[in-house]
C-alpha cells in the first residue's frame, strides 16, 4: 500500500510541476523534428522569439547528418523567421541559409584519395502554418521551403515538423 501511496504522490509532483512550468513561459521557445524542409531530409531543430512574447521575431537553427553506402550528408540550416497570429496558431514567414558539407567515399575518379568532399550554401525561405500552444506542449509546423542559389530557384520544397514548445 505504501509504495501505491508513493506513486500517487510522485504523479501527482509532476502534474503540479508541469502546471507550474506551463504558467511560468514568458516567450516561445522549442525543439523539433523537421522532414525535409530547410535541413533537406530530416533536421532537429531549436527556435526561440528573441522578444517575451509568442509571435514577433525569432530564429532557429538545427542540425542534420544522413549517410547511405558511402556518402554522407550533413546540414546546418540557420534562420530568421517571425510569427504572425495568436492564441497559438500563427503564420510563419522566414528566411534564412543551409550550409551543406557532402562526402562521396565511393568516387573512382580521384587520384590518391579515395574520397570526396564538397560543401556549400544554399538560401532559404519559409512560409507556413505554426500550432504552438501558448501553455507549451506539442508543437506542429507545416510550411512550404523554397531553396535558391546564384543559380537556381526550387519554389516546391516542404516541410513538416513535430516538436515540444516550452
Amino acid at each position: 500500500m505504501k509504495k501505491y501511496i508513493l506513486v500517487f504522490l510522485v504523479l501527482l509532483g509532476f502534474q503540479f510541476f508541469a502546471q507550474a512550468q506551463s504558467s511560468e513561459r514568458e516567450k516561445s521557445r522549442g525543439v523539433y523534428v523537421e522532414l525535409f524542409g530547410n535541413g533537406i531530409m530530416y533536421s532537429f531543430n531549436y527556435d526561440q522569439r528573441f522578444s517575451n512574447r509568442f509571435d514577433g521575431l525569432g530564429f532557429k537553427a538545427g542540425v542534420s547528418y544522413f549517410a547511405i553506402d558511402g556518402s554522407s550528408l550533413a546540414t546546418i540550416p540557420l534562420g530568421l523567421n517571425y510569427l504572425l497570429g495568436k492564441e497559438g496558431k500563427y503564420f510563419e514567414v522566414g528566411m534564412g541559409g543551409t550550409y551543406l558539407r557532402g562526402a562521396d567515399k565511393n568516387n573512382n575518379f580521384t587520384v590518391g584519395d579515395s574520397r570526396t568532399v564538397g560543401d556549400g550554401f544554399v538560401g532559404t525561405m519559409v512560409f507556413g502554418y505554426r500550432r504552438e500552444p501558448v501553455d507549451g506542449g506539442f508543437l506542429f509546423r507545416a510550411s512550404l521551403t523554397p531553396v535558391f542559389t546564384s543559380e537556381f530557384f526550387w519554389p516546391l520544397s516542404v516541410g513538416i515538423s513535430f516538436g515540444y514548445a516550452f
